[in-house]
């Protein structure tokens, strides 16, 4: 994504109206009106946005909650309304404040929601289960989906009975690279592979890229988001050297900040 120049001036102003449209209920910024006000493409005002300046702390919801019909419905429609290629990270965190989530957060639940697939089967159980009054939390216990509720009704209202027995799948409007979905054990596995194999600038990414299954450009990134962490640990752990040679592992230490 193309970046350009953002005056202090642009950030104030984008920033303090996106404020005035925060809606409590939806716990997001109602950007449509924000963009009719500023008379601004929505995707400029979110690269404008700076939630430090307004005070607006993004979510961060795990993609094994049930996030609600209706912030998913908002999330899966935005990506596929601004972004139909293969997303970069920047496209993500103009998502993130958007849905006023963390766009991590945002990709791991779209990599669920692509990677689940309705079957014949399951439609008809579906299908009896709504006739007969069940909720959607009950329905996905029954069915045994191996999703969240909230993926399941939506899975459930965009598919044909007739387009099941179908066996190419659709082609999705934009792909969501595995490289950018990290579990959290993964997150720990790279802080501890990079204590282990990484001096400052003098990384075996190779190693580290085999080891976890990303790539290394994906390793590189990822170790930007954790340096936060990778400091707190580092820190830590010399700390508990100084003080005691039969100390805990540092793998619990990075656990701990990890949680």
């Amino acid at each position: 994504m193309f970046t350009m120049h953002i005056s202090p001036e642009q950030k104030y102003r984008v920033s303090l109206t996106a404020k005035n449209y925060y809606n409590p209920a939806r716990e997001r910024v109602d950007w449509e009106g924000v963009c009719s006000e500023l008379r601004l493409p929505i995707l400029k005002a979110l690269e404008h946005f700076d939630e430090s300046i307004c005070g607006i702390r993004q979510r961060s919801l795990s993609e094994t909650q049930d996030w609600g019909i209706e912030t998913l419905t908002a999330l899966k429609s935005f990506t596929e309304t601004h972004f139909q290629h293969c997303m970069s990270v920047d496209d993500w965190v103009l998502v993130g404040k958007y849905m006023n989530i963390c766009h991590s957060d945002c990709v791991a639940k779209m990599w669920e929601l692509g990677k689940f697939r309705m079957t014949p089967i399951l439609f008809e159980q579906i299908t009896e289960y709504r006739d007969a009054g069940l909720l959607w939390p009950t329905i996905c216990r029954n069915t045994l989906a191996d999703c969240t509720p909230d993926i399941l009704r939506i899975a459930y209202a965009t598919s044909n009975k007739d387009t099941l027995h179908k066996s190419k799948r659709p082609k999705a409007k934009f792909r969501i690279s595995k490289h950018q979905h990290w579990s959290r054990e993964e997150d720990v596995k790279l802080i501890e592979l990079l204590s282990q194999y990484g001096n400052g600038n003098d990384v075996d990414w190779n190693y580290i890229s085999k080891t976890l299954g990303h790539s290394k450009n994906a390793c590189r990134y990822r170790r930007i988001l954790l340096r936060p962490q990778i400091r707190e640990a580092r820190g830590s752990s010399m700390d508990t050297d100084q003080a005691a040679s039969s100390s805990e592992s540092p793998s619990l230490g990075i656990d701990y900040l990890l949680n």
